[in-house]
């Protein structure tokens, strides 16, 4: 993502016309292609990375499930489907996409009869830049918040939110964190996230 204007400014300078071997643009060319498709992948990761909850299981953490596994009769338990938020997110990203080129390609065609080939390309290196600036501020995690709770290992089994006490209750622990707080971005703080629910299940915020 971050090399993606480079590549862009480098077809810009790599393309001044018949001083220029004929190679030199195309390769820088594919280069962008490669990024470019590079990049699309990294967003449908980050949107999985974001809004994937399949794996939080309601009652997991709570009396209702001791007491289904107390009984007779064995319940069975559907996890999270991550399927609507991560389809949503899909969704958008790809409407922006075609709207976005949509755009590029006839902003793209005035450029280049105004300004001619070669700058029209260093102008849309730099908007790539822009782009690239604003979507890294979006990504950059900023703030630290907290996710697991103190009663985290089972010292206390309390809310810290809603101060009850439920002996059955414990939080939620994902993977093999180094702490009870996690650096989050602009974009994992929305309402939909998947560590707004992970802070949910650890009643560290309400429902």
């Amino acid at each position: 993502m971050l090399t993606l204007p480079f590549a862009g400014l480098a077809y810009t300078l790599a393309s001044p016309g018949p001083s220029v071997h004929y190679m030199a643009p195309i390769v820088f060319a594919g280069l962008i292609g490669f990024l470019s498709n590079l990049a699309i992948a990294e967003c449908v990761g980050l949107i999985m990375e974001t809004y994937d909850t399949s794996d939080l299981q309601p009652g997991a953490n709570s009396r209702h499930r001791l007491q289904s596994m107390a009984s007779n009769v064995v319940r069975r338990r559907t996890n999270y489907s991550s399927f609507p938020r991560v389809t949503a997110g899909v969704f958008i990203a790809q409407t922006l996409a075609f709207l976005l080129a949509a755009a590029a390609t006839g902003v793209g065609g005035a450029m280049t009869r105004n300004l001619g080939a070669q700058r029209a390309t260093g102008v849309t290196a730099g908007i790539l830049l822009a782009l690239t600036v604003l979507l890294t501020g979006v990504l950059w995690r900023f703030r630290e918040v907290k996710v697991i709770p103190d009663a985290a290992f089972g010292e206390r089994r309390k809310s810290e939110m809603w101060g009850d006490v439920d002996e059955y209750w414990k939080p939620v622990i994902i993977g093999n964190p180094s702490g009870k707080f996690r650096r989050m971005s602009v974009l994992e703080l929305g309402g939909l996230t998947r560590w707004t629910e992970v802070r949910k299940l650890n009643k560290l915020i309400k429902e």
